[in-house]
């Protein structure tokens, strides 16, 4: 066997593959080149060599690290960063444009005493090859990559890019009384502080160096300083810290790296330079290369400080490392959404495993493998000094953060802001251990249950019931107009019904079917919420919100005495039969029937929750793949972020859209939003068509909350505890007259949603007087403050959206938006209230829309002196299968 290069004992490493005997092993030679012992294809030696062909440079001078590392100091003229298209002309910035040493100056006292004493301490971290020489003023260090590490990657091609991954379920708040597991993406676990809602041009942080035990070659650990812009879905984001990551570096050693990505690391980005992108100009720091020393539990604390920043000259996103040394940045021409500004930045860690959310789950740590519980005793990770920079010249540490984890049983926080100077986030686990149950956990079900309910489990599907059995159910079920229920929901119901019904001063019947009962106000269902126990009733906001609009323009205000004195004012049905007294509130009846087709008793009146998350498109995408923002959810609204808002404000065009199924609905709204997509909290109203609430399909005005994505909190109107209503004149969830027709005259109605400056009651305003009520600030956590974003526009919910065959639901009139001729759903007179004292259009807006072949969406501010959005669509049609 000698003649073909293998000895007979020699065993080949292949995944998957065990030793291999004799015979077999002398074919595989033939289709195969050993490297080291193991053997790999022809082809993929060749994708190896072609990859270290772009990214190898020659070397002005080489530095053997005693770590094993090959150091190449090369020209810093000829780094692999102009391999990049759109940095093939780039002149290099040596140097920011401003000193941000000076700028950390705007920081206290203590900030600036723990600054010189990191700075003179030994627990100032470094690089282990510059105990073996420097590299010259005018090259680069770069960490030489070996052919064994590009061989063992599972692809050459995406070798030195984070796992992507297209699955989002939801994180899982350390605070959150549900312990139900659920991973933010598929394969990664994180446990991170985060902030978001503002425009951030820089984060800082020191972050404690560890040496976490990664259990597999595939698996890695990480703990970053991270900016990020756009959908979960489809991110662009810069990050840096340290990581201990054997697919990219060949090794369990601690690592500093940088990291990129413009599409969530699908097709771009990478660690340090292993994809053209990042341009260094720091000829001390290598990426890639291991730090020392490493911090073991209870011993000194090793970290580095990280700082990433947009300069605001070049709008370059620079890399700063310890207090002075710039090591580089990326160019803005790599981004579109980061070229302005970042949206949310975290601090913390991240795992990834194919065998996260499993069982068996990963061994691999997170951290320092030990929990943040004892986190105090200098056991855990841990970052401190944690900073943000704003549109503010100075570093300062923000003004609202959250901790988050996706798996708190494997990897979790703790975020401590008392007793200490500055606010300190300590986190990570050691993955696998007693405490580590399955992700997800299926109770025990059908208990007390009547044989004629049905039971709903995830991945279960209902069975059809044959006539035999229907016999059966008859006995411990109850005939309700045609229908068969269980005695256990007809129970469920009175015990619901029992709760929201209150006494009534005076009864009235609408000609439409509705019943309106006139309540005590004192009496309403709000104050059944154990937050409003003993809540006092503002009986009115602390201002004039219709003398607050008369800092618009001479156009807006002739508009509005325009609409208030024509036909368009739209009313209430009931209205033709009555009203309630002062003292009192309109109360829209919910009838037993209503609860008793409700799919679920508990969850009635709230909008049906999904876990999953993928992306809204934009009108103007050249990317015309459709993807949801929520699974069964379909939008196409206008929306704006990027500041604090306390107000929005929207004229909607009222129609009747076509509902083709009963569990199905469709809404037109004003919406303000804070925290983040998985859990946010929300304060909408406009107009609805909703069979499952209402029991109809007439067009009825709404309000609706929820403070965690609608997943337990919430619900539309008063059908729960929570929105205070104050008014006699309008019923919530009551339906509302003349509706538009295409073509026909433009009834609307008026909706404003704005936070008191006092009492922080967020209130809802009909027309431009009626205040309707309010929901108090106690309700919520983020919305006590103010909303981070706000959307106008149209909503259809549908199990069978985004499917074929597509629902038939209409969003708007039902027509597309393309035609500007009074024949689709529309919003005008868009206002948002910010810190000032006035409404004004927002500075910035962007169209998103989830289905543009099933509903569009147009903007339209040429040739207009206040801009209009259109939007709407038939739902299934020949584009829409």
């Amino acid at each position: 066997m000698g003649g073909r290069g293998l000895f007979c004992a020699e065993g080949i490493g292949i995944r998957g593959i065990m030793v291999i005997m004799l015979g077999v092993t002398v074919t595989l030679i033939r289709y195969g080149v050993l490297v080291e012992g193991k053997l790999f294809s022809k082809q993929k030696i060749l994708e190896a060599e072609r990859q270290l062909n772009q990214l190898r440079r020659p070397a002005v001078k080489t530095i053997q690290s005693e770590d094993g590392d090959i150091i190449d100091c090369i020209d810093i003229y000829k780094q692999p960063a102009f391999d990049h298209p759109a940095l093939r002309n780039h002149t290099i910035q040596m140097a920011p444009t401003y000193d941000t040493t000076k700028e950390t100056k705007t920081m206290k006292k203590m900030d600036r005493w723990k600054k010189r004493n990191e700075e003179q301490s030994p627990i100032t971290v470094k690089q282990t090859w510059h105990k073996s020489g420097s590299c010259p003023q005018g090259t680069i260090p770069v960490r030489r990559i070996q052919k064994k590490e590009l061989l063992r990657a599972s692809s050459v091609k995406d070798y030195g890019r984070k796992k992507h991954s297209s699955t989002f379920p939801r994180h899982v708040s350390q605070l959150s009384d549900n312990k139900t597991v659920y991973l933010q993406r598929a394969n990664h676990s994180k446990a991170i502080l985060f902030t978001e809602g503002y425009r951030y041009n820089g984060a800082k942080g020191d972050i404690k160096v560890y040496n976490p035990s990664v259990e597999l070659d595939d698996e890695y650990s990480t703990s970053q300083v991270c900016l990020i812009n756009g959908a979960y879905y489809d991110f662009e984001s810069v990050e840096s810290g340290w990581a201990v990551n054997p697919s990219v570096y060949g090794d369990r050693q601690t690592r500093f790296f940088v990291y990129w990505t413009v599409d969530g690391s699908q097709k771009t980005g990478c660690f340090d330079l292993t994809c053209p992108g990042f341009v260094q100009t720091s000829h001390e720091i290598a990426l890639g290369a291991a730090i020392h020393p490493i911090s073991v539990p209870h011993g000194l604390p090793y970290q580095i400080i990280v700082y990433i920043y947009k300069d605001p000259v070049t709008s370059n996103w620079w890399v700063q490392y310890g207090e002075r040394i710039n090591i580089g940045y990326w160019p803005p021409e790599l981004f579109v959404l980061l070229s302005y500004h970042a949206t949310s930045v975290e601090w913390g860690g991240e795992v990834y495993s194919s065998r996260v959310g499993t069982t068996p789950h990963t061994r691999t740590d997170m951290g320092s493998g030990h929990f943040a519980e004892s986190s105090v005793w200098g056991t855990s990770g841990v970052i401190k000094r944690i900073r943000v920079h704003e549109n503010s010249p100075g570093l300062k540490f923000p003004d609202i953060v959250n901790t988050l984890m996706d798996e708190f049983n494997c990897y979790d926080v703790k975020y401590l802001s008392d007793y200490v100077e500055d606010p300190e986030f300590y986190y990570g686990g050691p993955g696998r251990n007693y405490m580590y149950r399955l992700c997800y956990i299926i109770k025990q079900m059908g208990k007390g249950l009547c044989c004629g309910e049905v039971i709903r489990l995830r991945g279960m599907k209902m069975m059809v019931i044959m006539l035999g059995v229907t016999v059966t159910l008859i006995r411990c079920g109850v005939l309700v107009e045609g229908d068969l229920f269980s005695k256990q929901k007809i129970l469920e119901v009175e015990r619901k019904l029992t709760q929201l019904r209150r006494p009534a001063v005076k009864t009235i019947q609408s000609e439409d079917g509705d019943i309106i009962d006139c309540i005590d106000i004192y009496k309403q269902p709000a104050f059944g919420h154990p937050a409003l126990r003993n809540h006092t009733i503002q009986m009115a906001p602390t201002y004039d919100a219709t003398k607050e609009t008369k800092t618009m323009g001479k156009m807006d205000r002739w508009k509005k005495r325009n609409e208030e004195q024509s036909p368009t004012t739209v009313k209430q049905t009931w209205h033709n039969s009555g009203s309630c007294p002062q003292g009192t509130i309109p109360v829209r009846r919910i009838r037993k029937k209503e609860l008793l087709r409700a799919s679920s008793v508990k969850d009635h009146g709230r909008k049906k929750h999904s876990s999953t998350l993928s992306r809204h498109v934009s009108e103007f995408s050249d990317n015309k793949t459709v993807n949801l923002q929520r699974a069964n959810h379909s939008k196409a609204i206008l929306f704006t972020d990027g500041y604090r808002y306390n107000g929005a404000k929207g004229d909607i065009k009222v129609y009747n859209p076509a509902v083709e199924l009963d569990d199905e609905y469709s809404t037109s709204q004003v919406c303000l939003i804070n925290g983040a997509y998985y859990d946010f909290e929300s304060v909408e109203s406009g107009w609805a068509v909703n069979p499952s609430v209402y029991g109809d399909r007439q067009t009825r005005f709404f309000v609706y909350w929820t403070v965690d994505g609608s997943k337990k909190t919430g619900c539309f109107d008063l059908t729960c505890p929570g929105f205070v209503q104050t008014s006699h004149e309008i019923a919530l969830g009551a339906a509302i007259y003349p509706i538009s027709v295409p073509n026909g005259l433009p009834y609307q109605i008026i909706v404003y949603i704005y936070k008191d400056p006092v009492t922080s009651n967020w209130w809802v305003q009909y027309g431009e007087k009626i205040n309707v009520g309010y929901w108090p600030p106690e309700l919520f956590v983020a919305l006590s403050y103010h909303a981070t974003s706000a959307e106008w526009g149209g909503e259809v919910y549908s199990s069978r959206v985004g499917t074929t065959p597509h629902t038939k639901t209409d969003m708007g009139s039902g027509h597309f938006a393309d035609s500007v001729w009074g024949t689709s759903g529309a919003i005008r007179r868009i206002r948002i209230h910010e810190n000032s004292p006035g409404l004004k259009f927002p500075d910035i807006v962007t169209t998103l829309m989830d289905e543009f072949n099933c509903y569009n969406v147009r903007y339209l501010s040429d040739y207009v002196e206040d801009p209009e959005f259109y939007y709407g669509g038939p739902g299934r049609n020949y584009m829409c299968p």
